[in-house]
């Protein structure tokens, strides 16, 4: 709605109009009237009307001084003058003035009225027309630096620009990005505010908002972009990255280039306001060797404990360290930890895990997955855990199996690689859950099944000794004898005819 102000040191007349009209049914909204020119100024700075019926004659400051003043100012404002039969002289000068349009205090509330819908349909046809030459300029300009940026212009046309945003006239430049989308309103209402600081000019482009900077010779303004920049992190909750400073809009294609390939290290330097190119440019990255032993060891007790709070409390602690890390680069943590990764993967298939790697998801680029890193990373190797404590459950069939396929091929020769296929599981595994439950090794767990198998033969059967060396998987009858007696504390031949005796 449309603010009217009515403006006359006789209370009668003030007073007057503001009652007999119902402005409110009229889409008007009527300010608290005042008795002087000077409580005019200072409502347009408080309330900033759109319309305003003032006496043409008032003490102190007169009605057409007022106008007069107005008119210099950057406000937008149709001004209505009341005057008396006797002030043609006066209405002369308000013709002058551009003044909108006159009234006898004398007229009736239509007439009032009439006078105010005209001035508003001209109000409304001004605004549309500044609005309508503001977008085709901002289009214009908007059009030509993305055009740079898609590399449709190879050049910046700067006598257009400075045209249009006469500041941008003379270098050095930086272009400042914002890792955010952001609408045209806001952008607008924000390129204002950074405006009142340090001026550059606002636009968005491949969901990125834009900032083309003109700075002071020797960058001398660099503590108001530091103020414009804690107040970019208040709105966006976003540090500002910025391009190094330049002399030339030519170079525009490329710092976009540059300041989009540091958009990763928002997330690396999280308590940076401003990101610029000093704060990366020495880093070295970190080493995929450096703790990676410690960090694989730590993982896998977490899957083995099969506790998802202290996977979430590793994974956790374990980003915390990757971020804090002095060299820290977008590009090193993703090998670290995509090496990482690929080996909790591996590690599982010693547990008789089948699937293959390519059967996992890959890690994300780091720009996807950083921006929720824990979570992210979190969620990838709990399908990982979940997938290890199925197999790490079925584990306590895996010893019977193995005895089964051993027990039935001990006159061959067993390998502990040939025993895991069969399961199937890892033959590292195969190991680990035959001592867990057996308390020996595989090579003593054989052993065990081919020494009491021919103790079987030696008692149920009349095949001799050198024919059981052969069936239980030995060649060497005498080593065959020397392990016997290790293990029944007798030979084989004193071992028969000691319980064929007792039968």
């Amino acid at each position: 709605m449309m603010k009217v102000l009515i403006a006359d040191d006789e209370i009668i007349i003030r007073e007057g109009i503001s009652n007999v009209i119902p402005w409110a049914e009229l889409g008007f909204t009527l300010l608290q009237p005042v008795s002087s020119a000077e409580e005019v100024l200072k409502q347009i700075e408080e309330e900033c009307p759109d319309i305003l019926i003032t006496d043409i004659r008032m003490k102190g400051m007169s009605g057409l001084e007022l106008v007069s003043q107005i008119a210099q100012s950057h406000y937008q404002i149709e001004s209505i003058l009341l005057t008396g039969y006797d002030e043609f002289e006066y209405i002369q000068e308000a013709i002058r003035q551009n003044v909108c349009d006159y009234l006898l205090k004398t007229s009736s509330p239509q007439e009032i009225i009439a006078a105010v819908e005209r001035a508003k349909k001209r109000l409304e046809k001004a605004k549309e027309y500044d609005q309508l030459k503001e977008s085709e300029v901002e289009r214009a300009v908007v059009d030509h630096l993305t055009g740079v940026l898609r590399n449709e212009l190879k050049t910046v046309d700067q006598v257009a620009l400075s045209d249009s945003i006469p500041v941008l006239k003379e270098p050095p430049y930086q272009l400042l990005l914002i890792d955010v989308a952001t609408n045209s309103h806001d952008i607008q209402v924000h390129e204002e505010i950074w405006n009142s600081y340090i001026n550059g000019k606002w636009f968005s482009y491949q969901n990125h908002t834009l900032i083309l900077l003109k700075r002071k010779k020797y960058l001398k303004d660099d503590y108001l972009l530091q103020i414009a920049s804690r107040k970019v992190q208040q709105i966006y909750g976003k540090p500002i990255i910025m391009s190094s400073a330049v002399s030339s809009l030519d170079e525009l294609s490329n710092l976009y280039k540059q300041v989009v390939s540091f958009i990763p290290y928002q997330w690396i330097l999280t308590n940076n306001t401003m990101l610029m190119e000093n704060d990366i440019i020495d880093r070295k990255g970190i080493s995929y060797t450096e703790h990676m032993t410690r960090n694989k060891n730590e993982l896998i007790k977490c899957m083995k404990d099969g506790d998802e709070q202290k996977l979430k409390e590793w994974v956790s602690d374990f980003i915390d360290w990757l971020i804090s890390h002095s060299q820290a680069t977008p590009e090193s943590i993703q090998f670290y930890v995509q090496h990482l990764y690929v080996d909790s993967i591996r590690f599982i298939h010693q547990y008789g895990q089948k699937e293959s790697i390519e059967n996992y998801d890959s890690i994300p680029p780091f720009h996807k997955w950083f921006q929720q890193p824990k979570k992210e990373l979190f969620s990838l190797l709990l399908i990982i855990s979940k997938n290890f404590k199925s197999c790490y459950q079925k584990s306590t069939n895996y010893v019977e199996d193995s005895i089964i396929y051993m027990e039935s091929h001990l006159g061959e020769p067993l390998s502990l690689k040939e025993v895991a296929e069969k399961i199937p599981v890892h033959p590292n595994y195969l190991s680990v859950v035959i001592r867990r439950k057996t308390g020996k090794s595989y090579v003593e767990l054989l052993t065990d099944l081919r020494i009491k198998k021919a103790a079987d033969y030696l008692v149920h059967t009349s095949i001799n000794v050198k024919e059981v060396t052969k069936l239980v998987g030995y060649n060497d009858s005498k080593y065959f004898t020397k392990i016997f007696k290790k293990h029944y504390k007798m030979t084989p031949t004193q071992y028969r005819e000691q319980h064929v005796q007792n039968k």
